[in-house]
């Protein structure tokens, strides 16, 4: 694979996956999207910061246009999505983050996804 997109590659999952694909060889490339959040931290990949193969978009996947924009540049051949709202306590307090990021958000990137890489 030469072109991997990653959203949500900050976190804890995210990272490791990243790591994983760049130190096996999966892919030559991998463009992480990711708003970076109390749930992402850069220094989960410090190791890939001036690596070529790695690079870093800071942005939100609710963000239709950049998503787009992010595809239509970078015309990955998979993306994996691991930019969600997962911490239970929060969701508690308030649901909206979970319902925009976790369902919007994904919309958002499905739709990016038929109308940049279906052809």
């Amino acid at each position: 694979m030469k072109t991997l997109l990653v959203t949500g590659g900050l976190g804890f999952i995210g990272s490791n996956f990243i790591r994983g694909s760049l130190n096996s060889g999966f892919c030559e490339r991998v463009l992480n999207l990711d708003k970076q959040t109390y749930a992402g931290n850069p220094e989960n990949l410090v190791e890939f910061a001036r690596d070529s193969r790695y690079e870093f978009v800071l942005g939100d996947i609710r963000d239709a246009k950049l998503v787009s924009a992010v595809l239509e540049e970078s015309k990955p051949d998979a993306l994996v999505n691991f930019a969600a709202e997962s911490h239970v306590d929060r969701s508690i307090d308030g649901p909206e983050p979970f319902v925009q990021t976790n369902v919007l958000g994904t919309l958002h990137l499905l739709e990016a996804c038929r109308e940049h890489l279906s052809s």
